[in-house]
């Protein structure tokens, strides 16, 4: 089980990750379903 520095490094990871993601595209303005899915997208991914 990781400790909890672990725990909170993973997750800045995952929103350093998805801000990448985000950023790829600066003049895309996503709705919020645009936005679900894309992090439904990136659980998936990392899940495999």
């Amino acid at each position: 089980m990781p400790t909890e520095k672990e725990v909170v490094l993973i997750q800045k990871a995952t929103i350093y990750d998805l801000m990448r993601i985000i950023e790829e595209n600066p003049d895309k303005t996503y709705t919020r379903d645009e936005l679900k899915k894309l992090f439904d997208a990136y659980i998936t991914g990392a899940e495999q």
